[in-house]
């Protein structure tokens, strides 16, 4: 077991990243659907943004990794432009589809506001898609203020945005005075552009402050214990319990992610030399670790012998130093860490 650069397992794909400001653009009403495939995507998704000619912004188009389960993005390449629609004035910022689960919204939504504040014009807000995934209540349903979680407002603070300026688009179109489109640079489970590792540097830099522990163990023992007895449970308490003491005895600082602040668990992360967790969201933190930190992953029942691909690709988009120990493989993950 050995400790190797992480190197990208797929090269980026697509348009250039850019930045395009659209003068009276239209952005297009969140909708969805079923498809009739075999073998292909089940579902679609819709809701994009097209200049005032009704032609389509590619970059701002959400594009999926490929799996089966992921909907396809069906929106048109040109549209009859509306008229009768709500209109923003003012120039406001794009930032992709909304996301509530942790790691989509750390990985794939933040890293929309990869443009530096400081180059952008005077914003009257931010507007966001509404997330794929989730009941649709009223498919015509309008703009909306976000309805966000601590650490989602947190880590909008953090990128050098205001949250509370920041809506959601549901099933009706819209008109915007001036919009500014960044283009997505994550491509979920593929690749990660510099400009996504920009946000999260910004982020890191923003809290400033550097945990005392160099060697930092992400459990999972509370989150499990919440969790308990759903999918998202992937190691059973006496797991969790003994890669805790396993960690502890190594000299790692066991840290419980959940129970701290955003800034709190970035500056954890951030002082850490070597970086350790279980594959999942919680070890997506290693975002906010200096180039160069070393990360362990160890295997669980959703990925048992191989580092995921969320993690892999954040791993080579931020340089660190990888090591993964199989599920279970107590006796290699005791001599990795006797080389510590």
């Amino acid at each position: 077991m050995v400790w190797t650069p992480a190197v990208p397992e797929h090269e980026p794909t697509g348009d250039p990243i850019e930045v395009v400001t659209v003068d009276e653009a239209v952005v297009t009403a969140f909708a969805r659907g079923d498809l009739r495939t075999e073998a292909g995507p089940a579902r679609w998704v819709r809701g994009a943004v097209h200049d005032s000619e009704g032609v389509l912004v590619r970059g701002s188009q959400r594009r999926w990794h490929g799996d089966r389960l992921n909907p396809v993005a069906a929106d048109p390449t040109e549209i009859t432009v509306p008229t009768d629609v709500r209109r923003l004035a003012g120039t406001w910022l794009y930032a992709g589809h909304w996301a509530g689960h942790f790691g989509h919204f750390l990985l794939e939504w933040v890293t929309t506001l990869w443009p530096e504040p400081a180059d952008l014009p005077p914003l009257a807000g931010i507007i966001t898609h509404r997330p794929v995934t989730g009941p649709v209540r009223d498919p015509r349903r309008r703009l909306q203020d976000a309805t966000m979680e601590p650490w989602q407002a947190d880590l909008v603070r953090l990128a050098g945005h205001d949250p509370d300026v920041l809506r959601l688009v549901h099933g009706r179109d819209l008109r915007v005075e001036r919009l500014v489109v960044p283009s997505r640079p994550v491509l979920l489970k593929k690749w990660a552009q510099p400009e996504a590792v920009r946000v999260w540097r910004r982020a890191s830099e923003a809290v400033g402050t550097r945990g005392p522990d160099r060697r930092v163990y992400l459990s999972r023992t509370r989150f499990h214990a919440d969790e308990a007895g759903s999918v998202r449970a992937r190691t059973e308490a006496s797991r969790d319990a003994h890669l805790d003491a396993t960690f502890a005895a190594a000299g790692f600082a066991v840290v419980h992610p959940e129970t701290l602040s955003m800034a709190e668990q970035v500056s954890a992360v951030r002082g850490a030399e070597v970086l350790a967790g279980l594959s999942g969201s919680a070890l997506h933190l290693s975002v906010f670790a200096a180039p160069g930190t070393r990360v362990l992953t160890v295997g669980d029942r959703r990925s048992p012998a191989r580092v995921t691909k969320a993690q892999a690709m954040v791993d080579a988009a931020c340089g660190h130093v990888t090591a993964f120990v199989a599920d279970g493989d107590d006796a290699a993950l005791e001599a990795l860490l006797a080389t510590i």
